[in-house]
Order: structure tokens, then sequence, then C-alpha cells
């Protein structure tokens, strides 16, 4: 039940007479987090000034492999715990700078990091309150199981509806691989879609290049549209990577984003509202493309629209840059769903 897990991290903190108390992933580039009411202001400071790659506590604690809840004496030295800058950086200017932690992985690939932050001035977590926080661990770990396993169900739920319309979808973690697949998308892989370990990745290169481009900077923040073209046993798609805003800082789940492929099939034109969907296109780039494939020119547009042909010819420029061809023609053949000649 999400709703009490902050109940759950005060009482924990509790036992350990601490500030408060930390529920948050380890994958320290993708933050996500839970936190005691009291360490809510910490964790803005933590996640909005960069200390998420500073100093070694994150790594200590993953490295120890400690199957319950470790001091700071246990993986640091005396002057290892003087250098190091979060705590001596961070921590201690808020009056913080003891705590004690524990690392639960979880089936979703991610690891859980229940982290105790007790007052500088209050000295360290005594063992004696590491030992009753062991007993609590089991239950931490079979309740962070299961919320993991409900988030990974919903999420699952989501691609086979899309499933019973024929849409192929997958679900990608913060780590852009792949976490779940409908049925459909499954019939892509690997022809069309790659499910490598580092990242998923596209068959066509120039699309993989925006896939690339697009996943950069970590979990998609905004959606992505990416041209695909035919491949001879598939017909041109369109993949739209979409977040999963709803579960943007959701620890349970590992989810970030969801891959939808969209088929191009051929027909008539498509008129520029869909354009606009299917590409992230502004509206005069819609009706630009729209004329395109139509077999208009750009003299013929630029008259039509009543603007110049160098700004007609601004907006086709813009226009190949997402829909990621860089001739008329192949835009044109992108549009009308045909096969894309290299």
């Amino acid at each position: 039940m999400p709703e009490r897990w902050a109940d759950v991290l005060d009482r924990l903190a509790q036992i350990a007479g601490a500030e408060g108390a930390i529920l948050l992933a380890a994958d320290m580039q993708n933050l996500r987090w839970l936190s005691s009411q009291t360490l809510a202001k910490v964790m803005e400071d933590f996640a909005s000034g960069g200390w998420a790659g500073v100093g070694t506590r994150t790594q200590r604690l993953l490295q120890a492999q400690h199957a319950g809840f470790i001091l700071e004496e246990d993986v640091f030295s005396a002057q290892e715990l003087a250098d190091d800058a979060l705590i001596r950086d961070f921590l201690r200017p808020r009056g913080l700078g003891w705590a004690t932690a524990t690392a639960l992985p979880l089936p979703t690939g991610d690891t859980l990091i229940f982290s105790i932050e007790r007052r500088y001035a209050d000295g360290p977590v005594p063992r004696a309150a590491t030992e009753i926080l062991d007993s609590f661990r089991p239950h931490l770990a079979r309740a962070a199981l299961l919320s993991a396993r409900l988030k990974l169900e919903r999420v699952r739920a989501a691609v086979e509806a899309l499933e019973l319309i024929d849409l192929p979808a997958a679900i990608l973690t913060h780590k852009a691989t792949v976490q779940t697949v409908n049925g459909s998308f499954a019939q892509l892989i690997p022809s069309l879609v790659r499910d490598r370990r580092d990242r998923v990745t596209l068959a066509d290169p120039a699309a993989d290049a925006l896939l690339a481009q697009a996943l950069s900077s970590g979990p998609a923040r905004e959606s992505r549209s990416i041209p695909i073209p035919s491949d001879g046993r598939h017909p041109a798609m369109v993949a739209h990577l979409i977040p999963m805003r709803g579960l943007a800082r959701d620890i349970f789940a590992g989810s970030a984003s969801i891959m939808v492929m969209m088929p191009v099939l051929p027909g008539r034109v498509p008129g520029p509202e869909l354009l606009e969907g299917l590409f992230d296109l502004t509206a005069a780039e819609a009706r630009i493309a729209r004329g395109i494939a139509g077999g208009a020119t750009l003299a013929v547009l630029a008259a039509a629209q009543g603007v110049s042909v160098e700004t007609i010819r601004s907006q086709l420029k813009a226009t190949f840059a997402k829909t990621g061809v860089t001739r008329q023609v192949d835009l044109a053949r992108l549009i009308s769903g045909l096969n894309l000649k290299r």
C-alpha cells in the first residue's frame, strides 16, 4: 500500500533515534525516492544540487553486500568519513551525517536502499538499533517485492490493452532497457527492434540514431516520435516514445516510458492533424509535409500559404529533422507509407 510507506519510514527513524528515513532506488542517474516529511527538503536539495554523484556512500553500501543494516564504521575508516564529500559538504552542514542503511534487490532490476539519517550532534546510530532494524528487514523486503510485482502487473496490463487494438507496445525502464512487451511488439524483435542489455535499439541505423538522441538524457521527459522506414518485411512505422508521468518517481515500478509502434500503411495522404501527432510537427510543418507528399513544389506551397519560398524551406528543414529524412522524395514516400530507398 503506497500511502503507508511514509509511516513505515517514520517508524524506522524512531527505532534509530534518527531525524528521518529515505527509501530510494540505487540508480543515482534517475533519482526516485520516498522520504519522511522531515527530510523532504534535504532530498529536494540533494536532487537539484547534483549531489547524487558525489561521495561513495551508495557504492560502499552496495559493495558490502550485507544482508542487514550497516553503519558507516562498517564500510568507512575514520579518515574516509572525514574526507567523504557528501558527508562533509552536504549532510553535516544540514545537521546530519550519521546513518544506517540496507540494500534490497527487486525483480524489476532496481535495488532499493533504506537509509536512516541521524543528526550529527546525536552521534552514530547505536549498533543495538541496527539489530532491531534487522528483525524488520525481511518484512520490508517482502513488502517491497509485493509492491514491485503489483506495479509490474499494472504496466503489463497497459501494454496488453494496446494489444487489443493491434498496437505493438513495450515498457522501457529508466535505463532504456525493455521491461515488458505485448505479443505484437514481440513479433518485431529482432527484425525491427533489438532488445539489448545496454538499451533498446532499432535495426534501422538512422532511426536508431534518433532513438539514441531521445534517450541520451535519461528517461523520456517529453513524447518523441521516430520514423522507421519499411524493411520489406514490415511497413513503415513511427515509434512513439511516451513518458509514464504517473510513475516518474515510482521507485517500485522501475518503468520510465512506453514505446508504441504505429504502422504507416499505404493509402491516401494523412491529414495535417494526424501528421502533427505522428511526427511531432507544428501545424505549418504538417501542411508542408502533406503538400510534399501530394506532389506540390515549394513555390506552390509558398503561394498557397502567402509566405516566401525561404520560409517554406525553413519549415521543410525542421520537418526533415523531425522525420529523420533528408530529401523531399523520401519525405513523400514516408508520408505515403511507401518503402524508403536509401
